[in-house]
């Protein structure tokens, strides 16, 4: 399976706790609109953009500097604009 057999274990583990043997399904991390026009006020500049985010602080937690780069790359190439 191309994994350790610790890893095999910790699967056996999960599906005996949770009752399910399929793997989770991943949400991922989502722009929102509101983060998207927020990214415009920044012009478009996605460190200044995560900065902004961590400054407002929230309840919502803040994506890794790669990661919200990936998702805005991601969205930008699917046709979204600030």
């Amino acid at each position: 399976m191309g994994v350790s057999e610790r890893t095999v274990w910790r699967w056996l583990e999960q599906a005996k706790s949770t009752g399910r043997a399929e793997a989770p399904v991943r949400q991922g991390y989502a722009v929102s609109d509101e983060v998207w026009a927020l990214l415009g006020e920044a012009g478009g500049n996605v460190s200044e953009l995560r900065r902004r985010l961590v400054a407002a602080g929230g309840e919502v937690a803040i994506p890794s500097m790669s990661t919200l780069c990936r998702v805005i790359r991601r969205d930008r190439r699917a046709g979204r604009l600030c």
